[in-house]
């Protein structure tokens, strides 16, 4: 659902993980602990193991404030036993180095050394507090935004459709859509689906482009948006979602066609972005509306079941999947994952905590919220800030060693949210990266909100 590039799928992880040392606690499957004097790690080595140094920072703070080395028990297992008197909620990751006797870097022999690996759990992590940044006219800042984008006529142009079914779905998947093959096939509800290109008229002059992917029939069907991670490139077709049932569309936000040869980076994505001039300025402003825009176009279509509109993505894509739905509440249910970038004023005190060489214990509460530019302007932009605008059924989750998105980021969102039906889901273990086991948990999830027919009842 929500590994959405452009590429051929592989089987190995995202980094930080490392195939030789597997981290878990007796007492906690998800890593994460809300009680008890002491957290109980075990670390399992997959070399012969000797000894464990280790050292504890809060997450993403490169300078530890605890440090110790533990000798190896029988089956090259170590345990390692963490004091929880002096910890603040939030989350912490364990920095470990494994000795296994080989020589030392440089050595011919030695090219898989030294081992390092990392584990961050969480301390009470729903008392974790919070830097409240929301500008007082966020909503008025918004809404007059999205008032400008009614004006805009969607002049949508669709081009023919092109038919695939079964093993060129596969096929399709592993080569050009970065997932396995048929790999969820209790959540398949149709085997022959369409799919074709699509555009419509963008606020800025320009057109917001797309991969259309549809079950075979009239519907109406349940409709997914579905959100890109960060960067340019091609766009993949959806044609695994439309196979789930839903009619699928997958849009570069960036302006750009999803097929063209090259990608270039448009001025103040990476580079010259514009924090002190007004926040309509910078760069995620006409992001965030082509998003909205694509709302409109998927409830223009008459094939849409308009109650059963949902907004999917991973990284960026979840980021712009909790704007999306705070922008336009139409959106009937949310499902994020890795989400890139929320919380920001935490990120900007990690990174101050970076500079200045500190462990950043000394900090019990929220962060503090800088006052200059690029803050200003941030806030109108941060996801925790949209949050508190959404009432849908949301579903999220959290790779704890991610150091693309920390874990500190998502629980912001969060904790933010107002919907009554809510779930975030830690991942252990994995940094940022796909997870099968959830998307089919998000295919499960989404199906008791909102079921999916079966194709013949579809076209009934």
């Amino acid at each position: 659902m929500n590994h959405n590039l452009y590429t051929a799928y592989k089987d190995t992880c995202s980094p930080p993980q490392n195939p030789f040392l597997a981290f878990f606690s007796p007492e906690s499957e998800s890593l994460l602990f809300d009680d008890g004097d002491e957290i109980c790690l075990w670390v399992q080595a997959g070399l012969r193991s000797l000894d464990l140094s280790w050292r504890l920072h809060r997450n993403r703070i490169e300078t530890p404030f605890l440090a110790g080395v533990e000798e190896s028990r029988p089956g090259n297992r170590f345990i390692i036993t963490l004091p929880t008197n002096d910890l603040h909620p939030g989350f912490y990751d364990l920095r470990v180095t494994l000795e296994t006797g080989m020589p030392a870097p440089g050595d011919a022999r030695s090219a898989q050394r030294p081992v390092e690996g990392i584990c961050t759990f969480g301390w009470q992590v729903n008392a974790m507090p919070i830097a409240t940044s929301r500008p007082k006219d966020f909503r008025r800042f918004w809404d007059g935004a999205k008032a400008q984008l009614e004006q805009v006529p969607l002049q949508a142009e669709e081009l023919p459709l092109d038919s695939f079914s079964g093993e060129a779905i596969d096929q399709y998947n592993r080569e050009h859509a970065a997932l396995p093959g048929r790999w969820n096939p209790g959540g398949i509800r149709c085997e022959t689906v369409e799919s074709g290109k699509v555009s419509f008229a963008a606020a800025d002059g320009g057109r917001v482009y797309g991969w259309l992917a549809k079950p075979k029939g009239k519907g109406p069907f349940p409709a997914m948006l579905v959100l890109p991670g960060a960067g340019f490139g091609a766009r993949p077709r959806p044609l695994e979602h439309a196979r789930h049932g839903y009619l699928a569309l997958d849009i570069q936000v960036h302006g750009q066609d999803v097929d063209q040869e090259d990608y270039p980076i448009l001025p103040g994505y990476s580079e010259g972005q514009q924090y002190d001039t007004p926040a309509a300025h910078y760069y995620y402003y006409h992001v965030h509306l082509r998003c909205v825009q694509a709302v409109r176009y998927l409830l223009s279509r008459p094939d849409v079941d308009p109650e059963r509109l949902v907004v999917a993505g991973g990284s960026q894509g979840g980021r712009l999947g909790i704007v999306t739905a705070a922008l336009d509440a139409r959106v009937k249910a949310v499902v994020c994952c890795i989400i890139n970038s929320p919380n920001v004023p935490h990120l900007r005190w990690v990174d101050a905590c970076n500079r200045q060489r500190v462990d950043g214990m000394d900090r019990v509460g929220a962060p503090p919220v800088p006052d200059d530019a690029e803050s200003r302007c941030m806030a109108y932009y941060d996801p925790m800030n949209f949050a508190p605008e959404i009432t849908c059924p949301v579903l999220m989750n959290a790779g704890l060693i991610d150091p693309v998105s920390p874990p500190f980021s998502p629980w912001a969102v969060y904790q933010g949210l107002r919907s009554t039906d809510q779930t975030i889901v830690p991942l252990p273990g994995l940094g940022h990266d796909w997870s099968a086991a959830f998307d089919r948990q998000a295919w499960r999830w989404l199906a008791e909100r909102m079921p999916v027919r079966e194709l013949s009842e579809e076209l009934a």
